[in-house]
């Protein structure tokens, strides 16, 4: 499938009107199944899927680590829509098989909802229980103020579908000396974090020794979904919120917002920042 469409407008500008064709970001709904149980349904730019379904797995607290993921792959009984059905089969972590009382209550202690284009904590009732899921960040990691600055660059330089569509977020993840591991795009600014989070499960990246760069706003949940990832650091082009700020300070995870190439804004553990 695509991650782009055609589609004519009219423009109108200094009081001419023209049709011309543009691309829009292609939007499609993709369900995810655990051990074959229908669990979420989130709006996403295609591609990625299994990346976005292992990285969701992590930041919504299902599993801890990849190991706990035995599977991951499209649904082939899913009929033409193969490719909007992704189906994770949990490992037996727990010393529980599938289909166990204890897998049971592994998946209901989760949160079954439909996402807009990864809404992140639609479905929550309450936010203290989002608190006590996240462990406090391990990682001493520090990186230096100039490397983070030049990764504004880098992320501008590789977000392709962006360029094309000016209509989707991104999420990149980096070596604290400013080297590019990688970047994932996608409509909705969660979804896109999750991809490539669900990139380094899958390819045995440690995110604990990573910089999360987004190109969104810190709100709550990024701030929540890059602490379940372990990641010690998160720098965004927009500012962060005040949960996210709190949140963040609780569990020695550095934010730094409004990135520009020659200036940032610290928010939380400044101590991580060398200058």
């Amino acid at each position: 499938m695509e991650p782009t469409t055609k589609h004519f407008v009219l423009n109108i500008e200094n009081g001419g009107r023209k049709s011309s064709g543009v691309d829009l970001a292609v939007e499609e709904p993709l369900e995810i199944r655990l051990n074959g149980k229908p669990y979420a349904v989130i709006m996403r730019s295609p591609g990625c899927e299994t990346e976005l379904a292992c990285g969701f797995c992590l930041t919504e607290g299902i599993v801890d680590s990849f190991s706990e993921i035995a599977g991951c792959g499209f649904c082939a009984d899913a009929a033409n829509n193969a490719s909007n059905v992704v189906n994770v089969i949990l490992a037996d972590a727990r010393g529980a098989k599938n289909g166990s009382e204890s897998e049971d209550l592994r998946l209901s202690s989760g949160r079954k909802y439909e996402s807009r284009s990864g809404c992140g904590i639609c479905g929550v009732e309450m936010l203290d229980d989002l608190r006590k899921k996240v462990r406090p960040i391990e990682s001493d990691m520090k990186a230096g103020a100039a490397d983070l600055m030049k990764m504004q660059r880098l992320m501008v330089e590789n977000q392709a579908l962006g360029a094309k569509t000016r209509s989707t977020h991104a999420a990149g993840l980096f070596k604290p000396d400013g080297t590019l591991v990688a970047v994932r795009e996608d409509v909705g600014r969660h979804n896109a974090l999750d991809k490539v989070i669900g990139f380094a499960l899958m390819n045995g990246v440690d995110a604990g020794e990573c910089v999360a760069f987004l190109s969104s706003r810190i709100s709550f949940e990024m701030a929540q979904k890059a602490a379940r990832a372990g990641i010690p650091i998160v720098c965004a082009v927009s500012a962060a919120t005040s949960m996210a700020v709190e949140l963040a300070d609780s569990l020695n995870c550095c934010l730094a917002g409004r990135m520009r190439d020659d200036s940032m804004m610290v928010y939380t553990c400044r101590d991580r920042i060398v200058f």
